[in-house]
């Protein structure tokens, strides 16, 4: 029995560590066998395969037929990779995936420790979410934003700029994604304001509650009107 399966085995007993580092961004990561599955975490939260895979396995349920004839797709707030697991491996999503992690370190743990697991060969930039934005030109079928500050929702979450190049990056029958989470009032506050600003600029929006605390908004945008 070679010794990644014994660490994986072990694994549902108790965190096994992979390794640990510090990031400017992030003052403490680290990769560990969890339940049979390597996770990232942070100082007080989980970053990828942990209770946000989950949030987005929900919501991947509700958009089944298009991530099927999705194209290209866009996440931002990429982690260690557990949409893109979603993606590949429960739905064979096969085309376009681009990623966007502002902490190099981040991307490092995922091309050591995660990135042989797939076949998808994701387009990866490290760089803040509001930035690659601006600068952005492309257009997407599906984006997933996953985007927080250690427990609290992102800023970006309550940037009219930021919402704005969003919903011009949606191919014309695009959908947003979010995971948002509501634990306190300041959290309720941005979810409710971020669905009110996507109610007015999208065709349909849903809100579906995954636990105590995490809220998931798709959004998807009208067809374009074509000039006559």
């Amino acid at each position: 029995m070679n010794s990644n399966l014994i660490k994986k085995l072990a694994s549902y007993l108790w965190d096994i560590p992979i390794e640990r580092c510090s990031s400017p961004q992030n003052d403490y990561l680290e990769v560990v066998w969890c339940n049979g599955r390597k996770m990232l975490n942070t100082k007080e939260a989980n970053f990828s395969f942990g209770n946000g895979y989950k949030v987005f396995a929900m919501a991947m349920k509700h958009i089944k037929e298009p991530i099927r004839q999705a194209n290209n797709v866009l996440i931002l707030g990429f982690g260690c990779g557990s949409i893109l697991h979603l993606l590949e491996k429960k739905y064979t999503y096969n085309r376009t995936l681009v990623g966007v992690e502002y902490d190099t370190d981040i991307i490092r743990l995922y091309k050591e420790h995660f990135a042989t697991d797939y076949h998808s060969n994701p387009q990866l930039h490290v760089q803040d979410a509001a930035k690659f934005m601006e600068s952005n030109d492309a257009s997407f079928d599906i984006v997933f934003i996953d985007l927080f500050c250690e427990l609290e929702n992102s800023w970006l979450l309550e940037s009219q700029d930021f919402l704005t190049h969003l919903k011009n990056a949606c191919s014309a029958n695009g959908i947003l994604v979010f995971n948002t989470t509501t634990t306190n009032t300041v959290g309720e506050n941005i979810v409710f304001n971020l669905q009110k600003w996507l109610t007015t600029h999208f065709k349909t929006v849903s809100k579906i509650p995954f636990q105590e605390f995490n809220q998931i908004l798709i959004a998807q945008k009208p067809h374009e009107k074509p000039n006559v």
